[in-house]
């Protein structure tokens, strides 16, 4: 199964936590163990699988790629790089398999914009 998730962002950069979006369509999917494969189709934009994210704490993810790439100049891409634009995850029991604080997160670096998610789900 195949699904695209479209959402605005609202800031030049933040965190968007997908997660519950996500597992809806793991069960629209009717796929009880499996695979999931999640895409952002965006150079400035990525996924990444961690703890949940308080509100206050989303700015930490700027601190962090700025202390890996320090250029104030770097480009929206150079931080989506090291994010990554995809995450692979298992089915099971119709649910994506997560820890018990693990989220979902869309980063922005560029925004705000229409965005998109695409997810594969298969068997």
């Amino acid at each position: 199964m195949f699904k695209e998730i479209k959402f605005v962002t609202n800031a030049k950069e933040e965190a968007v936590d997908i997660t519950d979006r996500v597992q809806t369509a793991v069960a629209e999917s009717g796929v009880d163990t499996g695979f999931i494969f999640i895409y952002v189709p965006h150079t400035s934009a990525a996924v990444s699988i961690h703890g949940h994210l308080e509100k206050e704490e989303a700015p930490k993810l700027t601190r962090m790629l700025e202390t890996a790439y320090p250029d104030r100049e770097a480009p929206h891409s150079t931080k989506a790089a090291f994010v990554a634009p995809t995450e692979v995850g298992i089915i099971k029991g119709g649910r994506m398999l997560l820890g018990e604080d693990q989220r979902i997160y869309f980063y922005e670096f560029d925004g705000p914009k229409e965005r998109s998610v695409y997810i594969y789900i298969g068997s």
